[in-house]
């Protein structure tokens, strides 16, 4: 068993914020930290990191936690993964504990096994499995039941040079692997997000094209694993899904990037990204679709919470320039109708890759890089977005 670094408890208690308490963070040290995913755990909050230790040891998928106010950080390794590991998801659990989900590469091995863990209310791992899989596998997202089991999704990678299949799996609460199923389209998939509403389970991310751009790729899949349909949504050129949950009875709500119907700058001779949008039923066709930028900015959604409200929080980046990027928050309406915007600038780029919503604002977890390396970005805001 081990602690999330749960023994600044404590001292979190004795320093609990005061409600809406907003803070703009980043904590690392030389080398790289990337924070993946984030999720509030007792009065603070636990991120999910990849961290590259040194050449020598590589990247080590790692738990950070802090207090209410984005202070006294602790790092703890992942236990049980033996070599390179890298973390990609991390996700509250029915019971307030918690799932994280990504790969390992065993040492002496050149492929990554896919790995799933889950950690108790009060810390303790309860178990991590590293499913028996044919080929390369990660998973990049990974969602809780209310049985006390987890989805985790992602890609597989079956051979050199045979390109990706998304990768879907369901672990019962013990951590047994229940099913993994192989979504095997006629180019490229990666899984990157997942939704699950009753019995249905929904995917979306990216399916590539020949000519080097992708669409949107959504799948509708049932809680014992079985296919229903697959379908993708794209222009004349790159459409990505990255986030993706349920906003009411049979409709659910897609978010990631477009740059196919937006204007041109004429300034850099490119049509830039922008937010993409779209909301679908369970026959997987639109209800409604948006496009949120202009030609000042690239504008990527990289995850997508619902605030109490039923207001939509949106996480990314916007790029002035290739090279050079803002960390990004949108509060929408629940139709797609902009509330407001921030933007943080901590060095010179940023990105934020998760967003965990909280009665009194949100918590959202990503990178800056700057003068002091690539570090962990944590932002904690009202509302207001203040």
């Amino acid at each position: 068993m081990m602690r999330i670094s749960f023994s600044i408890i404590g001292l979190v208690l004795a320093t609990a914020p005061s409600l809406g308490q907003g803070f703009v963070n980043t904590f690392g040290g030389s080398t790289a930290e990337t924070g993946v995913g984030v999720a509030p755990a007792g009065p603070g909050f636990v991120v999910g990191t990849g961290r590259f230790i040194s050449p020598g040891i590589g990247h080590q998928a790692s738990l950070l936690q802090v207090d209410g106010t984005g202070n006294f950080p602790a790092w703890e390794p992942v236990p049980g993964l033996v070599g390179r590991s890298f973390m990609q998801a991390t996700v509250v659990s029915a019971d307030g504990g918690a799932f994280i989900a990504g790969s390992v590469i065993p040492t002496g091995t050149s492929t990554h096994d896919a790995f799933v863990a889950r950690f108790s209310a009060n810390g303790s791992q309860v178990w991590i499995t590293q499913p028996q899989l044919n080929g390369d596998e990660q998973y990049y997202t990974v969602h809780a039941l209310a049985d006390g089991g987890c989805i985790a999704a992602g890609v597989r990678a079956p051979g050199q040079g045979l390109g990706h299949d998304a990768l879907v799996s369901r672990f019962a609460a013990d951590g047994t692997l229940a099913w993994s199923t192989t979504i095997d389209e006629f180019s490229d998939i990666e899984a990157h997000a997942i939704a699950i509403q009753g019995n249905d389970v929904m995917l979306t991310g990216r399916q590539q094209n020949f000519g080097g751009t992708s669409d949107a790729w959504i799948a509708r899949l049932n809680l014992a694993g079985d296919i229903i349909w697959t379908s993708s949504w794209g222009g004349v050129r790159t459409e990505i899904g990255r986030a993706l949950k349920a906003i009411g009875p049979g409709a659910f709500l897609l978010a990631g990037s477009t740059n196919s119907d937006v204007p041109l700058d004429v300034t850099e001779g490119r049509r830039k990204d922008q937010v993409y949008l779209v909301a679908f039923d369970l026959n997987g066709d639109s209800l409604w679709t948006r496009a949120i930028g202009d030609t000042l900015f690239d504008r990527r959604a990289f995850a997508l919470d619902i605030a109490p409200n039923g207001d939509l929080l949106l996480v990314g980046e916007r790029s002035p320039t290739i090279g050079s990027s803002d960390a990004f928050a949108y509060r929408l309406s629940p139709l797609g109708t902009i509330v407001w915007e921030r933007a943080w600038d901590t060095g010179d780029e940023e990105r934020l890759l998760s967003i965990s919503a909280l009665p009194d604002g949100f918590v959202a977890a990503g990178w800056s890089f700057g003068p002091a390396s690539h570090q962990v970005l944590l932002v904690r805001r009202d509302p207001n977005g203040n």
